[in-house]
Protein backbone atom coordinates (compact mmCIF):
# COMPACT_ATOMS: atom_id res chain seq x y z
CA UNK A 1 0.00 0.00 0.00
CA UNK A 2 1.29 3.14 -1.26
CA UNK A 3 2.00 6.12 1.61
CA UNK A 4 -1.16 8.24 0.21
CA UNK A 5 -3.63 5.39 0.24
CA UNK A 6 -2.46 4.95 3.98
CA UNK A 7 -3.21 8.47 4.48
CA UNK A 8 -6.97 8.58 3.08
CA UNK A 9 -7.24 4.70 4.79
CA UNK A 10 -6.39 6.28 8.28
CA UNK A 11 -8.21 9.45 8.11
CA UNK A 12 -11.92 7.31 6.99
CA UNK A 13 -10.51 5.11 10.02
CA UNK A 14 -10.56 8.13 12.39
CA UNK A 15 -13.56 9.43 10.99
CA UNK A 16 -15.37 6.52 11.41
CA UNK A 17 -14.09 6.09 14.82
CA UNK A 18 -15.25 9.79 16.28
CA UNK A 19 -18.22 9.29 14.54
CA UNK A 20 -18.94 5.81 16.40
CA UNK A 21 -17.78 7.66 19.66
CA UNK A 22 -20.27 10.14 18.80
CA UNK A 23 -22.90 7.95 18.18
CA UNK A 24 -22.33 5.89 21.64
CA UNK A 25 -22.22 9.01 23.88
CA UNK A 26 -25.61 10.18 24.95
CA UNK A 27 -25.27 13.81 25.48
CA UNK A 28 -23.25 14.20 21.95
CA UNK A 29 -25.60 12.19 20.18
CA UNK A 30 -28.66 14.88 21.23
CA UNK A 31 -26.56 17.18 20.55
CA UNK A 32 -25.73 16.34 16.99
CA UNK A 33 -29.59 15.59 16.55
CA UNK A 34 -31.20 19.08 17.72
CA UNK A 35 -27.96 20.53 15.58
CA UNK A 36 -29.42 18.83 12.56
CA UNK A 37 -33.18 18.40 12.93
CA UNK A 38 -34.64 21.46 14.61
CA UNK A 39 -37.46 20.47 17.35
CA UNK A 40 -40.93 21.10 16.68
CA UNK A 41 -44.56 20.81 17.30
CA UNK A 42 -44.89 18.37 20.24
CA UNK A 43 -48.30 17.35 21.12
CA UNK A 44 -48.47 16.91 25.19
CA UNK A 45 -52.84 16.55 25.00
CA UNK A 46 -56.26 16.25 23.30
CA UNK A 47 -59.52 16.90 24.36
CA UNK A 48 -62.84 17.40 22.91
CA UNK A 49 -66.73 19.11 24.06
CA UNK A 50 -68.66 21.61 23.70
CA UNK A 51 -66.29 24.75 24.26
CA UNK A 52 -68.31 27.18 22.38
CA UNK A 53 -71.84 27.18 24.17
CA UNK A 54 -73.77 26.34 20.79
CA UNK A 55 -73.54 22.82 21.28
CA UNK A 56 -70.88 21.74 18.29
CA UNK A 57 -67.94 19.82 19.20
CA UNK A 58 -64.55 21.52 19.59
CA UNK A 59 -61.00 19.77 19.43
CA UNK A 60 -58.57 21.37 22.04
CA UNK A 61 -54.56 20.51 21.21
CA UNK A 62 -52.37 21.41 23.54
CA UNK A 63 -48.53 21.47 22.64
CA UNK A 64 -44.98 22.86 23.00
CA UNK A 65 -42.70 24.04 20.25
CA UNK A 66 -39.69 26.45 19.85
CA UNK A 67 -41.83 29.24 21.02
CA UNK A 68 -43.27 27.80 24.09
CA UNK A 69 -46.59 26.26 25.26
CA UNK A 70 -49.80 26.87 22.94
CA UNK A 71 -53.16 25.84 23.33
CA UNK A 72 -54.91 25.99 20.04
CA UNK A 73 -59.24 25.02 19.65
CA UNK A 74 -60.59 23.60 16.71
CA UNK A 75 -64.15 24.01 15.47
CA UNK A 76 -65.43 20.38 14.22
CA UNK A 77 -67.83 21.14 11.13
CA UNK A 78 -70.67 19.05 10.46
CA UNK A 79 -68.83 17.45 7.37
CA UNK A 80 -66.32 16.72 9.65
CA UNK A 81 -63.62 19.30 8.81
CA UNK A 82 -62.06 21.60 11.72
CA UNK A 83 -61.93 25.29 11.56
CA UNK A 84 -59.45 27.59 13.94
CA UNK A 85 -61.05 29.37 16.64
CA UNK A 86 -58.21 30.46 18.64
CA UNK A 87 -54.33 29.72 19.42
CA UNK A 88 -53.83 30.57 23.42
CA UNK A 89 -50.09 31.10 24.03
CA UNK A 90 -49.70 29.89 28.05
CA UNK A 91 -47.88 32.39 30.01
CA UNK A 92 -45.45 29.46 31.53
CA UNK A 93 -42.76 27.68 29.41
CA UNK A 94 -43.18 24.25 31.40
CA UNK A 95 -45.96 22.11 30.17
CA UNK A 96 -47.55 20.76 33.60
CA UNK A 97 -50.44 17.75 35.33
CA UNK A 98 -52.81 18.03 37.47
CA UNK A 99 -55.60 15.31 38.94
CA UNK A 100 -59.14 15.61 37.50
CA UNK A 101 -61.90 13.80 38.90
CA UNK A 102 -59.24 10.74 39.78
CA UNK A 103 -57.13 10.98 36.59
CA UNK A 104 -53.87 13.02 35.83
CA UNK A 105 -54.27 14.88 32.61
CA UNK A 106 -52.37 17.60 30.86
CA UNK A 107 -55.60 19.42 29.86
CA UNK A 108 -59.56 19.23 30.09
CA UNK A 109 -62.82 20.81 29.80
CA UNK A 110 -65.02 21.11 32.64
CA UNK A 111 -67.55 23.76 34.20
CA UNK A 112 -65.58 25.07 36.81
CA UNK A 113 -68.34 27.10 38.47
CA UNK A 114 -71.43 25.42 37.71
CA UNK A 115 -72.84 28.01 35.63
CA UNK A 116 -73.29 25.45 32.46
CA UNK A 117 -70.73 26.77 30.23
CA UNK A 118 -67.42 24.57 29.56
CA UNK A 119 -64.72 26.13 30.64
CA UNK A 120 -60.86 24.99 29.26
CA UNK A 121 -58.46 24.20 31.41
CA UNK A 122 -54.74 24.34 30.70
CA UNK A 123 -52.06 23.29 33.65
CA UNK A 124 -48.67 24.32 33.89
CA UNK A 125 -45.21 25.53 35.90
CA UNK A 126 -43.20 28.51 35.34
CA UNK A 127 -39.27 29.17 35.71
CA UNK A 128 -39.45 28.68 39.27
CA UNK A 129 -41.52 25.07 39.16
CA UNK A 130 -44.83 26.92 40.69
CA UNK A 131 -47.44 25.44 39.72
CA UNK A 132 -50.58 27.09 37.56
CA UNK A 133 -53.93 26.28 36.10
CA UNK A 134 -54.55 28.62 33.54
CA UNK A 135 -58.53 28.13 32.77
CA UNK A 136 -60.19 30.12 29.68
CA UNK A 137 -63.40 30.73 28.71
CA UNK A 138 -65.31 31.61 24.81
CA UNK A 139 -66.19 34.72 24.41
CA UNK A 140 -68.70 34.93 21.69
CA UNK A 141 -68.33 38.80 21.19
CA UNK A 142 -64.50 38.70 20.46
CA UNK A 143 -64.77 35.00 19.21
CA UNK A 144 -62.04 34.41 21.55
CA UNK A 145 -60.65 32.54 24.51
CA UNK A 146 -59.87 34.45 27.43
CA UNK A 147 -58.37 34.14 30.87
CA UNK A 148 -61.58 33.43 33.62
CA UNK A 149 -61.61 33.24 37.08
CA UNK A 150 -64.61 32.49 39.03
CA UNK A 151 -66.46 34.83 41.01
CA UNK A 152 -64.93 33.52 45.04
CA UNK A 153 -68.25 32.40 47.23
CA UNK A 154 -67.75 33.80 50.87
Amino acid sequence: MSAQRWIIFSFFLLVTAILLAAALTPSVRAKVQNFIAHPGREVLATAEGDLLGDGSASKVIKYRNEDGLFVEVLKIEANGESKMIDRILLPDKHDGLFNYQGHVTRLAIADVDGDGKMELLAPSFDNQLVPHLNVFRYNPGSQRFEPFQPPTTN
